[in-house]
């Protein structure tokens, strides 16, 4: 009896269980995060996706420019996946070339601001791309002050 109980427990788990976004939540937080770029009269794009970069929830405001589209999901898909603020990777990767280099060649990266992992008990459970304000810095504070209408975690410098 002991063996077969010991054979049980050392097979590997099928499954894990993940923690991810809900689309609820996701559609909440662009509903506030377009309350603060309609404050400014900005057409942004804000594009949500889940804890592994897949498209969530997103919104194209009306006369928003079309690069913006892909921008901002690159943004979301960037911040989850290195679960860091887009804006901080110059800061990191500015003089470090071959490391800035890396991370250019990735597809579906970019290390403008306007990008934020989503954490909720200290989980990252997806990532939010806003592309479209006057410049990266509003994208960046619409993002901060959506964030902490729904209490979630702002930290804004953070490097994973």
């Amino acid at each position: 009896m002991a063996r077969a109980a010991q054979r049980r427990a050392a097979k590997p788990a099928a499954t894990v269980p993940r923690a991810t976004i809900s689309i609820a939540f996701a559609e909440r937080l662009i509903a506030e995060t377009a309350k603060e770029s309609a404050k400014l009269g900005r057409n942004t794009v804000i594009a949500v996706c889940d804890e592994s970069g897949v498209l969530k929830a997103f919104r194209r405001s009306d006369n928003s420019h079309v690069r913006s589209v892909g921008l901002a999901i690159t943004k979301a898909r960037s911040a989850v996946g290195f679960e860091t603020p887009t804006h901080v990777f110059y800061e990191a990767f500015k003089n470090d070339p071959r490391s800035m280099m890396g991370v250019n060649a990735l597809d579906d990266f970019t290390i403008l601001g306007g990008g934020f992992p989503i954490r909720v008990g200290g989980q990252v459970i997806g990532g939010i791309g806003v592309s479209g304000a006057q410049s990266s810095q509003e994208d960046i504070d619409f993002i901060v002050a959506a964030f902490r209408r729904l209490g979630i975690d702002t930290d804004v410098s953070a490097f994973a």
